[in-house]
C-alpha cells in the first residue's frame, strides 16, 4: 500500500491559546494563511519533523482551522505529539498531513471537546500502528 503525505507545512512553533494544555492535550501551534491552504479544515493524522533537532520525527494528531469551540486568535494548525515532553516555541518544523480523520466541530463544552480529542488521539495512534512503514512506502 502506497502512502503519500496529503500536504506539508513548514514554519516556526508559535505560542497558542494554551487551551490544549489545560485539557491534558498540549499542542505545538503553527500559523498558517487560510487563503493559501490546500486542505479542508479538520483533524488529521500527522507528524512533525524537528528541523533543528536532527530532523527527528514525532507522530501526532493535528487540528487545522479556526477552533470554533474556543474561538480566540487567528486560524491555526495545532498538533498534539504523542509521548512528547519539552518546549518547541520558536523551533523550525515541518508538518506532514497523512490521513484525514474528520471535519472540525463545535462542542457544547470543553469536556465534550476533551473527550473527542482523546478519541482522535486513539484513532491517529491506530493509523500509525496500521501503517508502520508509512515513511518508506
Amino acid at each position: 500500500m502506497d502512502v503519500q503525505a496529503l500536504a506539508e507545512l513548514e514554519g516556526k512553533v508559535i505560542t497558542g491559546n494554551r487551551v490544549g494544555r489545560t485539557l491534558g492535550v498540549p499542542t505545538a501551534n503553527i500559523a498558517y494563511d487560510p487563503e493559501k491552504k490546500n486542505l479542508r479544515d479538520g483533524v488529521y493524522v500527522a507528524d512533525l519533523v524537528l528541523l533543528e533537532r536532527g530532523k527527528k520525527v514525532c507522530q501526532g494528531v493535528l487540528n487545522q482551522g479556526s477552533h470554533p469551540t474556543v474561538p480566540h486568535g487567528e486560524p491555526a494548525v495545532e498538533i498534539h505529539l504523542f509521548d512528547f515532553q519539552g518546549l518547541l516555541y520558536g523551533q523550525s518544523v515541518r508538518i506532514r498531513y497523512w490521513h484525514f480523520l474528520r471535519d472540525e466541530m463545535t462542542y457544547t463544552s470543553r469536556e465534550e471537546m476533551r473527550i473527542q480529542m482523546q478519541k482522535d488521539i486513539q484513532d491517529a495512534r491506530q493509523w500509525f500502528i496500521n501503517h508502520p512503514d508509512y515513511l518508506s512506502e
